[in-house]
């Protein structure tokens, strides 16, 4: 009886002060190249948060939440440390890591990882995820895996911050990203996972290409860091150099493994566009359905922040400015006689046809209308768009409607 009360007390000591999960092996190469790997596979989806037959069911994660989480759901299920630093500056810790045990009351090992990051996604940021974790890499180590993180000045002294994880790189060089938002996760909604996304703000300072730091690497310099870490800051002066649309295409060149067709050029554009303008449905009904929730009532700094589109409609924008920039390039070059005119609709060119560019990509937004790409450039182009969650729909579209007097808070 002695012998089993004394086991017993042995096992609840265990239980109570169980790690989230135990690190057995460490960081190396070769498992940073399986983390690159991974992040290719069908086991990274756009679902993996909200199905409920997920074994990650009940991660809510906004952008840095969701690249955090990436990396520690395979630090989990391939027995490594994981470690970022304590945003709060080290009063209790100076890092958040694996071997907490403030989860042990979860005897899922699933769920005790699922209520650590739902917990880290409260403390930590885009900030935190670009000056403290990461490193800024040479741009031809770029690989799946690798993360894009941007800021962009708002209004006001406000501003803007994303991150994206590079989930696969095209034979082109063009890259499919993964990612959410901060109304992706107050909504549960699923993750972006966009292919051929082109990418649009600049790196600067701190913000670009980077790569999670090892655990054991936290504490050094960057500029300290192994040869084989790939670090450099050759992108920021490239950058500076070569301007939006020259510096992307140079990565992409740098990246491919195969050229990219003139007529396959001006189709992925043209499909990015669509993608970006579909997506905007979505994310203006998010927005119009919480306003009109609350009678209209002026949002605060934090609403606003998740339900305006500013940063989206300036990659809306940018995606057009990149078709206009490669239709320069190229227009000579392409064979097919649809993309051509279909191009030449929406930049305004020669020659016209808005029912064959409405067939393409119909823009349907419910209770206005079907809009085409050329329709919307248009309106992007005269600033008519409105990226305020406190406007009207119609407003929101470029349509006649009613103008909010609320605050734009950036």
């Amino acid at each position: 009886m002695i012998t089993l009360k004394l086991f017993a007390t042995y096992l609840i000591a265990f239980t109570t002060f169980a790690s989230v999960w135990t690190a057995d092996n460490q960081w190396s190469e070769d498992y940073e190249e399986k983390y690159s790997q991974w992040m290719t596979t069908s086991h990274v989806h756009a679902d993996l948060f909200i199905d409920k037959e997920s074994p990650y069911y009940g991660l809510r994660a906004d952008c840095a939440d969701a690249a955090y989480a990436l990396r520690a759901i395979f630090s989990f299920e391939n027995s490594l440390p994981f470690a970022i630093s304590n945003p709060s500056g080290g009063r209790t810790s100076k890092y958040l890591t694996n071997d907490s045990t403030a989860f042990d009351k979860y005897r899922d090992p699933h769920k005790r990882v699922v209520a650590f990051l739902n917990n880290l996604g409260e403390s930590v940021g885009t900030e935190n995820l670009s000056r403290m974790d990461t490193y800024p890499v040479k741009l031809d180590t770029v690989n799946p895996g690798t993360l894009y993180t941007y800021k962009i000045k708002g209004r006001f002294r406000r501003v803007i911050r994303h991150a994206y994880t590079i989930k696969d790189i095209q034979p082109t060089g063009s890259f499919d990203l993964i990612y959410s938002t901060q109304a992706i996760k107050k909504e549960n909604l699923p993750m972006n996972y966009r292919k051929g996304k082109e990418l649009v703000n600049l790196p600067q300072t701190v913000w670009g290409f980077r790569k999670f730091k090892w655990p054991t690497k936290l504490h050094v310099a960057n500029s300290s860091l192994p040869e084989s870490f790939g670090y450099s800051l050759e992108q920021y002066s490239l950058a500076k150099e070569l301007g939006q649309n020259e510096f992307f295409s140079y990565v992409k060149n740098l990246l491919k493994t195969e050229d990219e067709t003139p007529n396959r050029m001006i189709a992925r554009v043209l499909e990015n566009i669509c993608q970006e303008a579909t997506a905007r449905i979505g994310y203006v009904d998010q927005g119009v359905n919480y306003n009109n929730s609350r009678n209209g009532r002026c949002m605060d700094y934090t609403d606003y922040d998740i339900y305006s589109t500013p940063a989206r409609d300036k990659a809306l924008k940018s995606s057009y400015e990149a078709l206009a920039y490669n239709w320069s390039q190229v227009s000579e070059s392409v064979s097919d006689n649809n993309l051509s005119i279909i191009v030449e609709t929406i930049l305004g060119g020669n020659f016209q046809d808005n029912t064959l560019v409405l067939d393409y990509c119909p823009i349907a937004v419910q209770g206005l209308g079907t809009f085409d790409l050329a329709t919307i450039w248009k309106r992007i182009q005269v600033g008519s768009l409105s990226s305020h969650p406190n406007d009207t729909l119609s407003a929101r579209w470029g349509e006649p409607g009613k103008r909010t007097n609320c605050k734009v808070w950036y």
